[in-house]
């Protein structure tokens, strides 16, 4: 394959993600529009979010497996027409319920992208041009994240609600062609596509559990962390069903190796840690400094803008460097960034905020891109849709994770400082703010510290 081929290839795949990662968030600014265009309450329309986020953390799993088996970019096709599909299904309704089925088969059109996306750059790359591409591809994950409410709010303005998500159409028909000939020739590596329908019935009971957990944090902390006990045992439950199966989704031998399990357990704990950024920083602006709503969302656009160039710097830093350094610089990088975070304390701001922020940002990167590459070239060729899958599941679950425990840990101290049940950080003192949101950096301070311990132990 020539290389404009490859780059166009990569481009393809970048904007796809781009457009999954913005309709997780574009659609929360629209919610007020749509429930009075579509004669429902707000906590309906909420529902359009969440049936989004389960179905594509739920089918992660089982279309990496199908992609090992059928084909990597066929699957990805497949899922770009599904995804065109649902997107003009959930415009063209005037019922909630048709929406909501239009938004399912968009996320299992996203889940099947998503599941294939790390292992077709594998597909497209040499070894040694994969810390590039990563990087590259972060790029557009990092606009879409930084895109996403701006884009809605435009759109709302010059248009309607239903353009929200039909914007998705012609961009998804143009990657589809542009897939036929950027992409790899499609390989099918097995043709037992028989699914473990057991398993992805757990898989949907988990991703359920985890939404719920994430929306009880700021509301019944409480019950949220008491919920994450009842998940961690349906998730033992469901690890020992996976193993009495002929064909698993999560198959362990896998993660056997160093050189995949420890980088996806740091992976996994990094995801915990920067949520709870994203979940306590807007309320420590707003409620602690008393930046208004406008500020705080310029102010938060620093991290977004600085990946922009800290992305593709450090997958060039991978290719030269290699993996295992800069997984433990990034790393080490996250980890004073987050501690900095622990430090804040109301004075001097914004620029704390932005400056940590920023050097979150850089660690990230470096850490992100060189995981990325070393848990992708650390399996066959027959198993890089699987081992994709499970990284992007990773992230999806680290990320629900991550504002569940920031929040019940938050509102937990809160609510022992007050002497009562606390869901509501408004009126609360600001010390007490101060140290609820340590507490939970805190926290994310020592997943980190651990994460960085396994990486400096076990990735020499």
């Amino acid at each position: 394959m020539k290389a404009m081929q490859r780059w166009l290839g990569l481009g393809v795949l970048g904007m796809f993600f781009f457009m999954v990662v913005v309709d997780g968030s574009i659609v929360t600014i629209a919610v007020p529009t749509m429930a009075r265009a579509l004669h429902v309450g707000t906590a309906s329309v909420n529902l359009v979010i969440s049936v989004y986020l389960i179905t594509i953390s739920a089918l992660l799993l089982p279309f990496g497996q199908l992609g090992d088996r059928i084909g990597r970019t066929r699957l990805f096709q497949m899922g770009t027409a599904g995804f065109v599909i649902g997107s003009w299904l959930a415009g063209a309704t005037n019922e909630l319920s048709v929406v909501l089925i239009g938004r399912v088969i968009q996320a299992i059109g996203a889940s099947m992208t998503m599941a294939t996306s790390y292992a077709v750059v594998t597909d497209l790359f040499p070894p040694e041009q994969l810390g590039r591409a990563f990087g590259i591809e972060s790029i557009f994950i990092s606009l879409g994240a930084l895109a996403g409410p701006g884009l809605g709010g435009l759109i709302l303005a010059n248009w309607g609600w239903r353009e929200i998500f039909w914007v998705n159409v012609p961009v998804g028909i143009v990657c589809l062609v542009l897939s036929v000939w950027t992409l790899p020739k499609n390989v099918s590596h097995s043709q037992n596509v028989r699914f473990d329908w057991l398993g992805v019935g757990g898989l949907i009971l988990l991703a359920g559990g985890f939404y719920a957990v994430s929306v009880l944090a700021g509301r019944q902390p409480v019950i949220a962390l008491a919920g994450l006990a009842v998940i961690g045992l349906i998730l033992w439950g469901w690890l020992r069903l996976e193993k009495r199966q002929a064909t698993p989704l999560f198959e362990a031998r896998l993660l056997k190796g160093e050189k995949v399990a420890t980088p996806l357990l740091a992976s996994f704990l990094s995801f915990i840690a920067a949520y709870a950024f994203v979940l306590l920083s807007p309320i420590y602006l707003q409620l602690v400094v008393h930046l208004d709503s406008r500020i705080t969302g310029l102010v938060l656009m620093a991290g977004p803008l600085a990946a922009l160039v800290a992305n593709p710097v450090a997958g060039v830093l991978v290719d030269h460097w290699g993996q295992a350094t800069l997984m433990r610089i990034g790393m080490a990088i996250m980890l004073v960034a987050q501690l900095g975070l622990v430090a804040l304390s109301g004075v001097g701001e914004p620029w704390w905020v932005i400056l940590w922020s920023v050097i979150s940002v850089i660690g990230t990167a470096l850490f992100t891109t060189a995981a990325n590459t070393q848990i992708m070239t650390g399996v066959t060729a027959a198993h890089r849709g699987a081992i994709g899958a499970l990284n992007s599941l990773a992230r999806e679950v680290g990320m629900m994770l991550g504002v569940s425990v920031a929040g019940g840990i938050y509102y937990g101290i809160l609510s022992q400082t007050a002497g009562k049940m606390v869901t509501n950080a408004l009126r609360q003192p600001r010390a007490e703010l101060i140290l609820a949101q340590r507490g939970a950096y805190l926290v994310a301070s020592i997943l980190l510290g651990v994460a960085l311990w396994q990486l400096r132990r076990r990735i020499k």
